[in-house]
């Protein structure tokens, strides 16, 4: 374990690696260093997944006005965009994060209660924590109420132990855990959505979803977002693909949910049954609705509004009626919703677009399952294999999300050209671990043998050197 740097100890680059690669691989869209040590592993970081970065001026007496300027300095010397880095100031900045560094922080050379309060509202369900724990800190009881901390070294510092742990949030006990008061103003949102429309554009809002429509060309992009995501971990706090189609000059029509609903409100099937009453889609000469999960499956759904659209859906589910799908065990919270009517069942109202490009990993069995339900003649599959649910993030990890979607967006997409970009997951970490570990459970060792010594062929990785010496 001395690879992983001793706990207390400065972050060497060398060690950050390591660290990364002791978190196991999994992606990262979001990343919050609460006690500001470690420099070194957020540039690690942004180096392999281009996250923001978000560092909190936590001082170790509690109060936030730690000075962080050399931080930022080492960020920007290695290459990090100032736009990348998030200042967090207040506690009414901070949002949940995917990884969250607490090295030679709150637990060891900072008292664990000064950072308690905070947990439940910087942490998901999943999100990570590399965290330094000194012995009779009180950090366990702390960290067991809300997941599980995993051992990766240990040093004698001061006489006391310190572990370096991996915690892992449990959603379970997240949800059991007092909820932080709420942060997000949706004000803001209806502020900055009314200043993006223009006086040529609208915003229309319930409360529970909403619709931003900014006029452009011709072409329009119909997208579904998550309002938290886009208020909370997105540096520009705009919806899903903003930049990039206001980039190619396209017209946009967003559909913001306010949680985890799938749409599924009368309001929000009335809003598409009155734009496509009114003619609003006829004003274009090419549609395409776009989205990915929750909004892969809305893309697909309230395509029905438009027929002869495009649909370009990642990862989508189909329904989430446990009468039709029975086997999905995944967003308990969306299973009591209505999937009833016409915008029900994505599987069957997406039937009436010209054309529905799909993607996802035939690997992910229940992702596979909804696919399998998109039986109409007018569905291209395109089969991403070991990148997961989350294949967006893998697809702008490997460098070729905006070149896939602009393809697919623009109508010229083929299979051809997917599967020639989709070269790139060669030299992308998580294929070549699930390629790995597939050999594994296939009981073919000889198999691993040669993945690994490819997977060197192409760049250091402390997992396959150590994988290749066990075989």
């Amino acid at each position: 374990m001395s690879d992983l740097s001793a706990p207390s100890a400065p972050l060497t680059d060398a060690a950050a690696r390591a660290l990364l690669a002791a978190f196991g691989g999994a992606s990262v869209a979001s990343f919050l260093d609460v006690a500001g040590t470690a420099p070194a592993l957020a540039l690690a970081l942004w180096r392999q997944w281009r996250c923001p970065l978000s560092i909190a001026c936590l001082s170790p007496k509690g109060t936030w006005d730690a000075d962080r300027s050399a931080y930022i300095a080492a960020l920007r010397a290695g290459g990090v965009p100032q736009d990348q880095i998030l200042l967090i100031k207040t506690p009414d900045d901070l949002r949940s994060y995917d990884l969250i560094a607490n090295l030679a922080g709150f637990g060891d050379s900072a008292k664990i209660a000064l950072l308690s309060p905070h947990l439940p509202q910087i942490l998901h369900p999943g999100s990570r924590m590399l965290t330094d724990i000194r012995k009779g800190s009180g950090s366990y009881p702390e960290l067991n109420r809300l997941g599980k901390a995993e051992t990766l070294a240990e040093a004698m510092v001061g006489g006391k132990t310190v572990t370096r742990a991996l915690f892992q949030a449990d959603a379970t006990k997240l949800r059991a855990a007092p909820k932080p008061t709420q942060t997000t103003d949706k004000s803001d949102w209806a502020e900055l959505a009314r200043d993006l429309a223009g006086p040529d554009g609208f915003f229309r809002d319930n409360g529970r979803h909403s619709f931003l429509f900014v006029p452009r060309s011709d072409t329009l992009v119909v997208t579904f977002d998550n309002l938290d995501i886009a208020m909370e971990k997105r540096v520009d706090r705009r919806p899903w693909g903003y930049s990039f189609i206001e980039k190619q000059g396209w017209s946009m029509l967003g559909a913001m949910a306010n949680g985890w609903t799938w749409y599924r409100d009368p309001w929000v099937w009335d809003q598409f049954d009155e734009l496509a009453a009114s003619g609003f889609f006829a004003r274009f000469q090419r549609v395409v609705f776009y989205g990915a999960s929750m909004g892969g499956y809305a893309a697909a759904a309230f395509s029905a509004a438009c027929p002869g659209a495009d649909v370009v859906a990642i990862s989508p589910q189909s329904t989430l009626d446990k009468t039709i799908v029975p086997w999905e065990t995944r967003y308990r919270t969306a299973w009591g919703q209505d999937y009833s009517g016409r915008y029900g069942d994505a599987a069957k109202a997406s039937a009436s677009a010209h054309r529905v490009i799909l993607l996802y990993d035939p690997f992910e069995k229940l992702d596979r399952g909804h696919a399998e339900r998109f039986t109409a003649p007018n569905v291209t599959f395109l089969r991403a294999l070991m990148l997961g649910h989350r294949l967006g993030s893998s697809l702008l990890q490997m460098g070729i999300l905006q070149e896939v979607t602009l393809a697919a967006l623009n109508g010229t997409l083929t299979e051809p050209q997917f599967y020639r970009l989709l070269r790139a997951r060669h030299q992308f970490t998580r294929y070549q671990r699930e390629l790995f570990k597939r050999c594994l459970d296939r009981n073919r060792p000889d198999l691993a043998a040669r993945v690994a010594r490819w997977a060197l062929a192409r760049g250091d990785s402390r997992f396959f050197r150590r994988a290749l010496a066990s075989l």
